[in-house]
């Protein structure tokens, strides 16, 4: 049988009664998962999370093509969650909990991951249960390769993010401590006003005493952006981003 055919037969075999809960992102592996789900007839509900630092063409392109897809708003905004909680880091990585976790509302979630994405997800199973928040996950296309993704949107004429024509690999948050650190700049200096909102919420959080051994909020987010650890940064030339 077909990749594609493996992907329905999967999808099918676990639906329930209340339908899956399909978490699309507007990503090239959300299109193509979430295209599976309609070729395989079977009963979902599909939302995006709004982290509030999405690349504006992403959301466009979402409202645009996908008018049927809910969006879920976060309780606070990435802006709020700084001041309050500090800079997202590889460490201490708490934005995708606060922003882009789904409500356990009981479905088995469908998502668009890939085992090529990172060692991590490459652990991750087709059918799983996350015990920490006790739901169950399908992954249709975990086994899937950049290459299946792209020529499946091809040979199906579906559309995709102008992101990925200017160079993109992946669409994700803008600033993601997650992201290789030039991908960070360029993407920041992509978006002045996010870049804006960044220092903005980080002088916010200085003036609550914190990050008290930089110079400013410029200080702050050159560390941030940059390849160093705080104590390697504060110890060299500041280097402007």
């Amino acid at each position: 049988m077909s990749q594609t055919g493996n992907a329905i037969d999967m999808i099918r075999k676990y639906e329930q009664p209340e339908g899956y809960f399909v978490a699309f992102s507007g990503g090239k592996d959300s299109i193509v998962m979430y295209d599976l789900i309609k070729r395989a007839g079977v009963a979902f509900q599909v939302y995006f999370s709004f982290t509030t630092v999405d690349p504006p063409e992403q959301i466009l392109f979402l409202r645009r093509n996908y008018p049927e897809v809910k969006f879920l708003y976060p309780p606070k905004s990435m802006y709020r969650l700084i001041i309050e909680r500090g800079l997202p880091t590889r460490v201490t990585r708490f934005c995708c909990q606060a922003l882009k976790e789904y409500p356990n509302t009981g479905q088995i979630v469908v998502t668009g991951i890939r085992k090529q994405e990172s060692r991590k997800r490459a652990q991750r199973k087709h059918f799983e249960k996350d015990f920490k928040y006790n739901k169950w996950y399908l992954n249709p296309i975990l086994s899937w390769t950049s290459d299946n993704v792209w020529r499946y949107i091809k040979y199906h004429k579906l559309q995709y993010p102008s992101l990925y024509d200017s160079g993109y690999k992946r669409i994700g948050c803008i600033g993601c401590p997650m992201a290789y650190y030039k991908t960070r700049q360029k993407e920041l200096n992509r978006y002045p006003n996010y870049k804006k909102m960044y220092k903005q919420a980080i002088r916010k959080r200085m003036e609550k005493g914190f990050f008290s051994q930089f110079k400013d909020e410029n200080d702050v987010y050159n560390w941030w952006v940059g390849n160093l650890s705080m104590e390697n940064y504060l110890s060299q030339y500041k280097l402007n981003f």
